[in-house]
């Protein structure tokens, strides 16, 4: 291998044979390097990374021991020399990450990395090495945005090392141990913040939690409720319950920061219900926040001779059930709506609602339950993250929403809340999007060094906004009166103004003297290439967060999609689902200057496809707009981007393109991109499939038949028969068998929920209300001292965690499973609909089988039933067929009905499909009535006096099946459409019967 002359400084570090030379050489490099870039890269290609990498794979010996909080002091029968030596290695190190980007590939390509994480996960490590080890940790991670702004994936090395079993273990000792002095500080701070720069990827964030992460920074969170004085009244007659900690943790100093366990724990649980959960019932928390009950006097609770309790009829609760913390909130105005039935007053003590009524305990046991309702049941954490919002200010307060919007999003706060968030939230989210916002009292010395804290705060805001007001009319309607479309209209027009360039390229003293860099030099002394600024890399993350708040502010009201169009922001949306030119050269002087021409890195495009999907849902704005502005053409070549996510997001805007009344869907058969969507509806990419069928379902909406065909033959009709066929909920019965083979406990059909209670993974209801049995702990708390290592993890919690991960991946598998068939149903629907439907009903016929269709509808028809391992119940378990799947196939049998008499007879003539239909006709779903009364009325329906006959004998047949009786059920039925629909089938059957 040929390599540049070695400078002297790195030669004195070679030759060095004493630790006391190699810490005199080591320290002249640092003070050589910091600052000079240019020096850097020729250090590298001259060999410094692997000479580092073998310092410190030779100056720490490992492990001997550690101690009962699983942080050991310093070790004594290791020469000082020698640990100076590993400390200096790790600030040459850390100088050569601040370069930039550019020296992270030669650190990535050396053994640096996983050396420093053994040294930090070995229980013996110094503490002098732990906060130096997590500063060159983060500012790798701060530089890992910059490698890569384009179409390449997300650099995931750092995290994949750094989130492996043992790192994890020395994370959560990390953030576990007491704020001692201003270096576990420090320590705590950083880990938690390597923690929310990293974790990105759902497997990350489900080790986090099951290997204790969670729960340690749950107790950092309560050492500051400690602090504060949020503390529940009467909270330390609870810390020595089943759950707790056993005494309350020591409070928080004043120069802790809360901000970056904040954002810990929102990166771990945003978007899964069972992590918040866990988070809400961990150690630190319930100590802090024990459940309040009722507190009814022991005299008003009664126990009847059935066993149950009861309360007597005098009994009032000495807790109300209103939040102590709630108290410190200022009241604000009730939502303009209320849902029927509500009133000004409370209920009743005892009362039953009537929407729970059918539910309701019998009048044979008046029992009545002692702990409040789910609605209730709400962890004071809510209020208490909304008090910080109020008080704090700078990333805290933001850290405070992103994190109260997450649990809101989750479905874990008080549904009473959104008037809370309109009024106290929202406005101070939109402040921080004005100009002029500035943070006067935020360390920068915190910050990663690359942007300024109110910069990286404006960055963020649009983004937690976009969560807040997502799916909710209310909070959209107040941020759209707090000027909200205006000010974000603009701000997205100004992140196309020119980036000022601050990279420069390097100089060398000695005329060029770059060193030359030989195909055969290995990664260790190769640079990477330079990356991108971070000044671009925080206009691209602002402009993703801005198109994030617009696509979530005007879902539902054409008339915010018309103001954008006013604000005139529709060109920069479609500028920004252009991407960023592939194989483009990154260097200093080729440098994009954030011009649409430069185009934009991955995530850009997909918060831009969301905006540009939401405005297509106007009519008026696609009409006008949209295709003025040349929205389609975008969209139609991100359809081939090499990234699945943006396909994805890509398929599901040309959804609403493809909609009969949209002037584009001509443009999309004439485009040639029918062959690509129905090449994207084979994609083992289970998202992909379902948007690409539902936008073939709108392209062959009332198009002509010859267009129909070519999806046809484009699917295959194999594929869709096999489509038709599968059986979702089987399949994932066979899931949880295996599953249950492969557990002790019983997991496969019935799991555990957060509350201990069996839920049904092929129907799975939402778990509203968690128990107090959510809190208790196998393990006996400590009498004395927390240590806390015990509740790390606690295996009963970590189990529950674990299986209710496994019931979210079943649900949503099995969810996906049933929209692909029910979008491929759909699509044959919308075939045989409409002019020429005939034709392609015998078209259909021809090309999947007759039979082989039939008996496909049949199946999906007919009621299921799954046998069950032998220690379960001998008998086999009837199953329901999916409401989607039986609206979907019921629609197909009626557009079949509406066809010819002959395609009416071949319906008639299946022997099961109406002995299958006939048992829906009193099916919850009104979609589904509806549907089997059509089947009625066309299967019996006069085109022409010639077949007549041939009515009067599906009519006979019709009545010996017993769908005579079945209308007759309808007759009163609550739905007036059906009601109607009712009759006219009555009367043709009798009519023809």
């Amino acid at each position: 291998m040929t390599r540049a002359s070695a400078p002297p400084n790195l030669l004195q570090l070679q030759k060095a044979d004493t630790a006391s030379a190699r810490v005199a050489a080591l320290r002249t490099l640092k003070n050589e390097l910091i600052g000079h870039d240019q020096r850097k890269e020729h250090y590298i290609v001259a060999g410094i990374v692997p000479l580092l990498a073998q310092q410190l794979a030779s100056q720490w010996p490992g492990p001997t021991g550690e101690s009962s909080d699983g942080l050991a002091p310093a070790r004594t029968d290791q020469n000082s020399d020698e640990l100076e030596v590993y400390l200096q290695t790790i600030y040459v190190v850390g100088s050569l990450a601040q370069g930039g980007p550019t020296f992270l590939a030669p650190i990535f390509a050396s053994d640096i990395l996983p050396n420093l994480l053994a040294t930090l996960s070995s229980p013996d490590c110094p503490p002098s090495f732990r906060l130096p080890i997590l500063r060159l940790l983060n500012t790798i991670a701060d530089r890992i945005p910059l490698l890569s702004q384009d179409q390449g994936p997300q650099d995931t090395r750092l995290a994949d090392l750094v989130f492996a079993s043992e790192p994890i273990g020395a994370i959560r000792r990390i953030i576990a141990q007491d704020y001692a002095n201003h270096g576990s500080q420090a320590c705590i701070e950083l880990a938690a913040a390597l923690i929310g720069k990293l974790c990105t990827e759902e497997a990350h964030k489900t080790t986090l939690a099951e290997n204790g992460v969670l729960d340690a920074l749950s107790i950092k969170v309560a050492s500051f409720v400690v602090a504060q004085g949020y503390v529940l009244p009467g909270a330390e007659n609870y810390v020595q319950e089943p759950g707790a900690l056993g005494q309350m943790p020591p409070p928080a100093p004043e120069s802790a920061r809360l901000a970056p366990i904040l954002r810990a724990v929102t990166v771990i649980i945003e978007q899964s219900k069972w992590r918040a959960g866990h988070f809400l019932s961990s150690p630190g928390l319930v100590t802090v926040f024990p459940k309040q009950d009722p507190g009814f006097a022991a005299s008003d609770i009664k126990r009847g001779p059935w066993g149950g309790t009861y309360l007597s009829g005098s009994a009032v609760p000495r807790n109300s059930g209103t939040n102590p913390v709630d108290m410190l909130l200022p009241s604000v105005p009730l939502a303009n709506t209320r849902s029927p039935g509500s009133s000004d007053f409370p209920p009743l003590i005892g009362s039953i609602s009537p929407q729970h009524g059918r539910h309701s305990q019998s009048r044979t046991s008046p029992s009545f339950p002692i702990q409040p309702a789910a609605e209730d049941d709400e962890n004071s954490v809510i209020p208490w993250l909304l008090c910080l919002v109020r008080s704090e200010s700078g990333m805290l307060r933001l850290m405070a929403a992103r994190l109260v919007t997450a649990l809101f999003r989750l479905g874990l706060a008080k549904k009473h809340r959104v008037p809370m968030f309109s009024y106290l939230l929202v406005p101070i989210l939109l402040r921080m999007l004005d100009k002029d916002f500035e943070l006067m009292d935020e360390p920068v010395s915190f910050g990663d060094g690359l942007i300024t804290p109110t910069q990286r705060l404006k960055e963020e805001a649009p983004a937690v906004l976009a969560n807040l007001v997502m799916d909710d009319q209310e909070l959209q309607r107040h941020a759209v009166e707090g000027n909200a479309l205006k000010r974000l209209s603009q701000l997205l027009k100004e992140t196309y103004n020119p980036v000022p360039e601050c990279q420069r390229p390097m100089w060398f003293s000695e005329g060029d003297s770059t060193p030359q860099i030989n195909e055969s030099t290995s990664p260790e002394c190769r640079i990477g290439p330079p990356g991108y600024s971070p000044s671009l890399c925080h206009v691209m993350r602002y402009r993703e967060n801005i198109l994030k708040a617009l696509a979530a502010l005007v879902p539902f009201k054409d008339e915010y999609r018309k103001s954008l169009c006013e604000y005139g922001v529709v060109p920069y949306i479609i500028d920004s689902l252009k991407p960023r030119p592939r194989d483009a050269p990154i260097d200093p002087t080729s440098m994009p200057k954030n011009s649409a021409a430069d185009g934009n890195p991955t995530p850009t495009l997909l918060a831009a496809c969301g905006a540009a999907r939401m405005l297509t849902r106007s009519v008026s704005v696609l009409r006008t707009s949209l295709i003025d502005g040349g929205v389609a053409q975008p969209l139609f070549t991100l359809l081939k981007h090499p990234d699945l996510d943006v396909q994805i997001a890509a398929t599901a805007a040309i959804c609403n393109l493809a909609l009969d009344f949209s002037p584009m869907k001509e443009a999309i058969i004439t485009s040639n991109i029918i062959p690509i969507l129905c090449e994207n509806a084979h994609s083992p990419n289970i998202k992909l499939r379902i948007e690409s069928l539902w936008a073939l379902k709108h392209v062959v909406y009332n198009s002509g038949n010859d267009i129909k065909m070519r999806v046809v033959d484009a699917l295959s009709p194999t594929w869709l028969h096999q489509v038709m066929t599968q059986d979702p909920v089987n399949a994932l019965a066979r899931r949880g068998q295996d599953d249950e083979m492969d557990q002790s406990t019983e997991i496969a059909m019935g799991r555990a929920n957060s509350a201990g209670e069996q839920v049904d993974i092929l129907n799975p209801v939402e778990d509203t209300n968690d128990s107090a049995g959510d809190t208790k702990m196998d393990d006996g708390t400590p009498s004395s001292k927390v240590t806390l290592d015990k509740f790390f993890p606690d295996a009963r919690r970590q189990r529950k965690l674990v299986l209710h991960g496994n019931l979210e991946q079943s649900t949503q598998s099995r969810q996906d499973d049933i929209a692909v068939q029910e979008q491929t149903f759909d699509l044959i629907r919308n075939i045989i609909c409409g002019t020429g439907a005939a034709e392609m009903i015998d078209y259909l016929f021809d090309k999947i089988g007759q039979d082989a269709m039939l008996d496909a509808l049949a199946d999906n028809l007919r009621p299921r039933s799954i046998p069950l391992p032998p220690h379960r119940d001998p008998s086999s378990r009837a199953i329901q067929v999916p409401r989607e799947i039986l609206v979907a196939v019921t629609a197909v049998l009626v557009h079949i009905a509406a066809g010819t008499p002959r395609h009416r007879q071949v319906l008639m003539s299946h022997g099961d499909l109406l002995w299958s239909l006939k048992s829906y006709f009193d099916h919850p779903s009104r979609d589904v009535r509806v549907s089997c009364v059509w089947l009625v009325i066309n299967l019996i329906y006069e085109e022409d006096t010639t077949d007549f006959e041939g009515c009067r004998e599906r009519a006979i047949k019709l009545k010996s099946l017993g769908i005579g009786e079945r209308l007759s059920s309808l007759a009163e039925d609550p739905d007036l459409d059906i009601k109607e629909r009712t009759k006219t089938a009555v009367h043709l059957l009798n009519k023809f019967g």
